[in-house]
């Protein structure tokens, strides 16, 4: 049952050239699944939550606040 096939170099590249789009999307799609919201109040939510909020910290996304009357303040602006 051994069969061959001729391919020319064109179809070829062709074929490696879909290959690697299909695998951009594969890991695009897979980390898009990683950075999900896992399942509330399991140990992996909160995992991803403190990470999310380091990158929040990093990123310099946060407000402070000098007192507790100025927080309240600010959420109910």
């Amino acid at each position: 049952m051994n069969q061959s096939i001729t391919v020319s170099q064109k179809t070829l590249e062709a074929i490696f050239d879909r290959l690697e789009k299909v695998t951009r999307e594969v890991k695009s799609i897979r980390k898009k699944l990683e950075e999900t919201e896992p399942l509330y109040g399991s140990a992996a939510r909160w995992r991803w939550a403190e990470k999310k909020a380091d990158e929040d910290i990093d990123k310099r996304k946060v407000v402070k606040f000098n007192s507790v009357r100025e927080a309240v303040k600010w959420l109910n602006s």
